[in-house]
């Protein structure tokens, strides 16, 4: 939603709402919520041995994780 925020001008020409943005919104949040309505549906338990492994994980900080996220996918 934030890139295609930012990726689109809210209006047109003068005060021309862009309806095109509107349309790719509301079909961003559509999905978004079919996706939450279907997930609704599962119950995942983690086995032990991830929930062990997954408690000794190293916690980023935002900015590390901002700066990995980068190295791993250099913006063009």
């Amino acid at each position: 939603m934030v890139m295609l925020d930012t990726a689109m001008e809210d209006y047109l020409k003068g005060d021309e709402i862009n309806h095109k943005k509107k349309t790719k919104e509301y079909k961003v949040m559509k999905e978004i919520m079919l996706l939450q309505v279907a997930a609704d549906n599962y119950t995942l338990e983690p086995k032990e041995q991830f929930r062990a492994w997954f408690q000794t994980v190293e916690r980023l900080s935002e900015d590390e994780s901002y700066i990995l996220s980068c190295q791993l996918e250099p913006q063009s």
